[in-house]
């Protein structure tokens, strides 16, 4: 008996999608360089001396008491329990990277690596929906925004744990995957009580694309996080006061009333911030009706009292920065067509937005005296950081002391001694100073002018008992003998 042999052949394996190779690798190489170029503004700022206790000390301390399963308390703020001052109990996650390695440069690098998930997660968002050309610009506009690398250069902030879960909320709203984007939005409500609000756009968008259950659902999560976030902070705050509200208007018996700004200089200062945030996203992102969820933050912005919330380079900006650029793709994506000549019209247009970030960059950021990872400067301390350690090398580990704003960060964990640091002003009795205090005589300081200090000191150093020490800049001062 014969057998018949089949003739067919094999099925063909299927070929992978054109460029999904290089779009991995694009989005890897994406979060790498942004993470490296943020470690190295952050470490660079740090180890030339331009690290402060507002903020890098405080978060210091909060993870700190983070890793010894406490919640957090900050001696530069007088002891004050930090959750009544803002409602940030997702800054645990600082604890694990303090106790790996308990020294302020920990949190620099971890929030670096923040900061470059959420560039990979747009580059990623960029790759699924755009030629790769297309790709490539938008990752670079979103690695160069001014916003990303003003939050690396000014010390560590909560702001940057709302970065990758920003991207992956907007890329869910963006490929109507509503679910995650209600799943992945939740979260910012532990990040910071301003990302209520956030999370209440997101369920608007979502009622308003037919989803009503789950965006009423999310509403009501929304707005009881934000009351659980201010009852927790009313409790928490020792004078059971929100005093965060003062910027905004409202009365507070903890907080000073900012300093007064001419109302026309107030209104450019907001202006600026409006359009160095349209521009450093490339402008084209606000026709996206993901690009809602940008206006929480900029509203809050705007309409506060508080002269700082209205600069573009601070570190308030870096929430919008995944929005702007998963928003861009969404508009770039919709300009597509079909065709070659569609790809090269958006290759284009995503070409000019990142030229737009850029520029934007440039006009808001000291770009040329940012430390660079090329740079051996940027990995090592510097002259000051190294008279600061010699100046108090005599200090005993773990000693209680006072020290100004750029002083306290150096003095911290493995970068100092392990010092139990308290905020420095010239307007406290020496009587409930610590016995040591440490300043820099050569800047001001939050709360204290140059010239302030040099008054202080002047009256100190006429007391009888009083030893200093002085290394660099940098003066130590024991009261322990003080009369």
């Amino acid at each position: 008996m014969s057998t018949l042999r089949s003739t067919a052949r094999p099925a063909p394996v299927a070929a992978r999608p054109p460029g999904r190779t290089a779009g991995r690798v694009l989005v890897v190489l994406a979060g790498v360089v942004s993470a490296l170029v943020c470690a190295s503004v952050g470490l660079g700022q740090f180890h030339r001396g331009m690290a402060s206790n507002y903020d890098l000390g405080i978060f210091s301390q909060s993870a700190a008491s983070w890793a010894h399963l406490r919640l957090p308390v900050s001696g530069v703020l007088g002891g004050t329990p930090l959750l009544g001052d803002h409602f940030s109990p997702a800054t645990a996650v600082f604890g694990p990277a303090w106790a790996l390695w308990p020294d302020p440069r920990s949190l620099i690098v971890l929030q670096a690596l923040l900061l470059g998930l959420g560039t990979a997660l747009v580059a990623r968002c960029a790759v699924r929906h755009l030629p790769l050309p297309a790709a490539v610009a938008v990752a670079a506009g979103v690695a160069g925004a001014h916003a990303t690398l003003a939050a690396a250069r000014f010390d560590v902030h909560e702001v940057c744990l709302a970065v990758p879960l920003l991207a992956l909320t907007a890329t869910a709203l963006l490929e109507r995957r509503h679910g995650a984007a209600a799943a992945w939005s939740v979260p910012l409500l532990l990040v910071k009580e301003d990302l209520g609000a956030t999370v209440a756009v997101v369920a608007v968008l979502l009622w308003s694309r037919g989803r009503r259950r789950l965006g009423l659902l999310l509403g009501a999560v929304a707005v009881t996080g934000v009351a659980v976030a201010f009852a927790t902070m009313l409790a928490v705050d020792p004078a059971h006061d929100l005093s965060r509200l003062a910027a905004f208007g409202g009365s507070s018996s903890t907080a000073a009333p900012p300093e007064p700004v001419p109302a026309g200089e107030a209104l450019r200062l907001r202006g600026w911030v409006l359009l160095t945030a349209l521009a450093g996203g490339g402008l084209l992102w606000v026709t996206s009706p993901v690009a809602l969820l940008v206006v929480p933050t900029l509203a809050w912005r705007l309409a506060s009292a508080t002269p700082s919330y209205w600069s573009p380079g601070l570190h308030y900006g870096a929430v919008l920065v995944p929005v702007a650029g998963v928003a861009l793709v969404d508009v770039l994506q919709r300009l597509r067509g079909h065709g070659r000549a569609g790809a090269r019209v958006v290759s284009a247009a995503a070409v000019v937005a990142a030229l737009a970030s850029w520029t934007t960059t440039a006009l808001v950021l000291p770009v040329r005296d940012l430390p660079a990872p090329w740079q051996a400067s940027t990995w090592q301390p510097g002259g000051y950081v190294r008279d600061l350690r010699a100046a108090t090398a005599d200090l005993p580990d773990g000693s209680r002391l006072a020290a100004d704003n750029t002083s306290g960060p150096y003095l911290l964990g493995s970068a100092g001694g392990a010092h139990d640091v308290v905020g420095w002003s010239p307007d406290t009795p020496l009587q409930q100073l610590p016995d040591v205090v440490v300043l820099d005589t050569s800047r001001s300081s939050t709360g204290a002018s140059l010239a302030r200090k040099e008054r202080w000191l002047a009256d100190v150093e006429a007391l009888r008992g009083v030893r200093t020490r002085q290394v660099g800049t940098t003066l130590v001062v024991d009261l322990t003998d003080a009369d």
